[in-house]
């Protein structure tokens, strides 16, 4: 009996031999279809098998990661833009495990990660690929970091698609409403284009027989399949082209212009765009500025710039580890809360602007 990963080639060889056109449409996708379930079935058995891996947490600072080929200069970067050491080489896997650095740009800061390279054939675990790619689901920016003689980034896109991410895309505009009977209705909102007979049979695939579904934009199988299955991430990505400083460089550089990629143009060597880099990577990050207000007096320090999304124990977290510890509730005037200094939680996520006032237990 052939494994999962035998037969999601057996199904995507037959994709390449399928010539693409209205008449095949079904058929091809029905197939991607049928790949789509193989790898959740797949991703479900290796989470039930545990097993090593890298995990990252998400902190206060936006994580950004570090992602290429072997030896582009991943580590050269991280030493340029932070305070990190990481070791340097000129040969491939210098970088076994993952390398933080702390950059910091105006007032904000950021966690920079650098990873291990990544090979093709990664989601089939060569080289801890799967590891190093899972570690991506919860950073707030991928960096692909290519080089003249390693440019062509189309297999680490292959890689990123196979393990569910989705690079400067947005989740598509549909809702799934699981039902006991009555069948399968499709209602569109707007005037999205879409074949609802090639979506109907995608959903057979997926066992799904009755189900109420709304879309609102339109839809490719691909992004159809995205939507019903939920579990992909989206996250927003910028293309490096390092070692700008080599003859080389400009058949790359004009490679990734046809491919419709806008790589920032580094060199280490000769400390071109450093930072460039570092503006580009800040303005592809949400962030947003909470004042800190003591409980006795008013103040005039420069308020905490922190990642889009943080809750108060973040912002605990990062003022002091006896904070969540002594905490005993939070106030907020701000946008996050329906009126002046409303008592918050732990949990409670806080917005751009708003004034926070924590007051801890005694003892």
């Amino acid at each position: 009996m052939p494994s999962i990963d035998e037969e999601i080639r057996e199904l995507e060889e037959e994709i390449k031999k399928t010539q693409y056109n209205k008449a095949t449409e079904h058929h091809i996708g029905r197939i991607k279809a049928k790949i789509a379930r193989l790898e959740k079935t797949k991703e479900e058995r290796s989470k039930k098998g545990g097993g090593t891996g890298f995990f990252i947490k998400k902190g206060i600072y936006p994580s950004i990661g570090l992602l290429g080929p072997p030896s582009v200069g991943k580590s050269s970067i991280l030493n340029a833009i932070t305070n990190a050491d990481s070791r340097v080489g000129a040969f491939d896997f210098t970088t076994l495990s993952i390398v933080p650095g702390v950059m910091e740009y105006k007032d904000m800061k950021f966690r920079i990660l650098d990873l291990p390279g990544v090979i093709e054939g990664a989601h089939e675990g060569k080289g801890r690929g799967r590891e190093v790619i899972s570690v991506l689901r919860n950073v707030d920016l991928i960096v692909i970091v290519l080089d003249p003689f390693k440019y062509d980034p189309s297999y680490i896109l292959r890689e990123l698609q196979r393990e569910g991410i989705r690079i400067n895309q947005k989740p598509p505009k549909m809702s799934v409403i699981l039902k006991d009977r009555g069948g399968l209705n499709i209602t569109k909102v707007g005037k999205p284009d879409f074949d609802p007979d090639l979506l109907k049979s995608i959903c057979r695939e997926f066992g799904i027989i009755n189900a109420d579904i709304i879309i609102r934009q339109s839809m490719t199988s691909d992004v159809f399949i995205d939507g019903l299955l939920g579990n992909r991430v989206y996250v927003p990505a910028l293309f490096i082209l390092n070692k700008s400083d080599t003859r080389e460089f400009r058949k790359a550089f004009d490679f990734l212009q046809s491919m419709g990629i806008d790589a920032v143009p580094t060199s280490i060597v000769k400390k071109r765009n450093i930072e460039l880099l570092k503006e580009k990577i800040a303005g592809k990050v949400r962030m947003i500025r909470v004042h800190l207000i003591p409980s006795n007096a008013p103040t005039d320090e420069e308020p905490m710039v922190i990642r889009e999304g943080s809750t108060v124990e973040d912002v605990c977290k990062a003022v002091h580890t006896d904070f969540v510890e002594k905490f005993k509730f939070a106030t907020i005037t701000g946008k996050s809360v329906r009126f002046p200094n409303q008592r918050v939680g732990l949990d409670h996520i806080v917005q751009d602007g708003d004034n926070l006032t924590v007051f801890l237990r005694k003892g």
